[in-house]
């Protein structure tokens, strides 16, 4: 994936550029890192980590760039900057081996991928976390906190409901989500499978192309008075339909997440979840629908923006391909028992 970007030599991060041994080196990844990469998430989120399952696939990813921090011949430390759409950029996958701990390597890729799309990228750069020191690291590069998150889920509702119809339009889904008084309320804001950006036709086109990872389906609700998409989950052997796109007028969203929960019960679903924009106004619709959170943490999504300016031409843009977070050694964020 890295070709495309070879003219960004590996370098010592941020510090004197040297191969020595004894200092913490940034690179663009290598195939054999995986190995390394391997071996040490096996010591973070109890061995549960999803990033080796998917380094295979961001490797060959040929928009953005995947790193390695080499230290002592070894890799102890990655990250993956990937292109969601022309001028949205999602930093996710930040890992630290545990056992190297205190050689600041999560600051020194995130500066070394932060540095590399103030180069080479354009528009903005966003990643999620619930880490203080992510935080905090963000706040001395010049990132901006946006939008706090948490999850929230319900359970299905047997009663029957004939209140949606599928969208055959996407321009006409966008046209009327950017309208939405909800999605005004999150400053424009979508949750698209653990990435957050912002809405247009061609956002809307990759995440409901069948072959993305998190396949959305779109729904118009009550004659298009309110629109959502779903994807299909599964967690701890139950169905979960989780919920991304929620666009409607607010006095409205309660009653269509009702019929949502109706829905999830007609196709077998065992819980309704969602990561929800913490907007007081939004957390009150959801809970007057019977949604509630078990999560102890928020999810923070920090932003940073440089002036657009004209970029090689792409071939064509990625699809979404896993949930991503700039935690490191984090706890998954998923629904919790």
């Amino acid at each position: 994936m890295l070709r495309p970007y070879a003219s960004f030599q590996a370098a010592t991060c941020f510090m004197t550029q040297t191969f020595s041994s004894s200092q913490v080196v940034c690179r663009p990844a290598r195939a054999d890192d995986h190995a390394d990469i391997t071996e040490f998430c096996k010591g973070i989120w109890e061995g549960g980590d999803y990033v080796p399952e998917v380094w295979p696939d961001w490797f060959k990813d040929p928009h953005g760039i995947l790193v390695s921090a080499e230290y002592e011949g070894r890799v102890i430390g990655c990250g993956k900057l990937s292109l969601l759409d022309e001028g949205q950029w999602w930093l996710e996958g930040l890992r630290v081996d545990p056992q190297h701990q205190g050689l600041k390597v999560g600051s020194k890729v995130h500066n070394y991928l932060t540095s590399w799309w103030l180069k080479q990228g354009d528009g903005a750069l966003r990643l999620m976390t619930e880490n203080p020191v992510v935080e905090h690291l963000c706040e001395k590069t010049g990132y901006v906190k946006v939008q706090t998150l948490r999850g929230y889920k319900a359970s299905p509702i047997a009663e029957p409901t004939g209140n949606f119809s599928p969208v055959t339009d996407l321009r006409e889904a966008v046209a009327f989500t950017r309208q939405s008084e909800s999605l005004q309320l999150t400053d424009g804001y979508l949750d698209f499978g653990w990435r957050i950006g912002q809405s247009n036709e061609h956002v809307f086109e990759g995440f409901a192309n069948p072959k993305a990872d998190f396949f959305h389906t779109f729904y118009w609700w009550q004659d298009k008075q309110g629109l959502f998409s779903a994807w299909e989950d599964e967690e701890n052997d139950q169905g979960k339909l989780t919920l991304g796109v929620l666009a409607c007028a607010l006095n409205d969203m309660p009653a269509m997440l009702m019929d949502i929960r109706r829905f999830a019960a007609h196709k077998k679903f065992d819980k309704v979840f969602l990561l929800a924009f913490l907007d007081p106004q939004i957390i009150e619709k959801l809970e007057q629908a019977g949604f509630s959170t078990n999560w102890e943490n928020y999810l923070r999504v920090f932003e940073k923006k440089q002036a657009s300016r004209t970029l090689a031409p792409r071939a064509h843009l990625p699809r979404a391909q896993v949930p991503g977070s700039a935690g490191v050694g984090n706890p998954t964020y998923e629904d919790k028992p």
